[in-house]
């Protein structure tokens, strides 16, 4: 587990120099990362970081597709919305041969532990958001279930309409489709 300014350091190099469509280390709320090593990698005797992997705080408003796999209307999820995880970055710096899943299947085994040491609340369920032409190989490989898409972006992407009050009427349009996102879903 990341806990260290100069781990935090490296997760940020990695994600910003290596990840194919999202490269930044920005997010909101809870958040825990892990770095990936891999016996073959050293440098010096050292383990090199081969990648690295994080959970946040989920989504809200969460996506339709979400509520209606977990049986849950949004009022429900939002008083358990802490016993959701949301996997907001994975990102390999050299692909390794069957190492995602072994990847997945750790964070499975370690985030429930993580999450209710840091946060004291039980994770129940991790949710992936795949875009950048990837199809989610790596997470159907692992047996999370694709449950949906999101309805993408605007074609104007403004930055932020909470704060544009000035032409809030030309911001609040339906999606478009742009940047579509595939939703995966996995229970604990």
């Amino acid at each position: 587990m990341v806990n260290t300014e100069s781990a935090s350091k490296l997760v940020k190099n990695i994600i910003e120099n290596h990840h194919s469509y999202v490269p930044n280390n920005s997010s909101v709320g809870r958040r825990i990362d892990w770095l990936v090593y891999h016996n073959d990698e050293e440098r010096f005797g050292i383990p090199k970081a081969v990648g690295m992997i994080g959970i946040g705080s989920s989504v809200y408003p969460p996506p339709k597709d979400i509520l209606r796999y977990v049986g849950m209307k949004k009022d429900e999820y939002k008083e358990n919305f802490n016993e959701f995880g949301n996997n907001w970055r994975f990102c390999m710096i050299k692909s390794i041969k069957n190492a995602g899943t072994q990847i997945l299947k750790q964070l499975r085994k370690q985030a429930p532990i993580e999450w209710k040491k840091k946060y004291g609340d039980d994770l129940k369920w991790l949710i992936t958001f795949v875009a950048g032409g990837n199809n989610g190989a790596v997470y159907k490989a692992d047996n999370w279930k694709q449950i949906g898409e999101t309805a993408g972006l605007p074609k104007h992407k403004a930055v932020s309409m909470k704060w544009h009050k000035d032409n809030l009427d030309t911001m609040f349009v339906k999606p478009t489709g742009e940047n579509k996102k595939i939703i995966f879903i996995k229970k604990l």
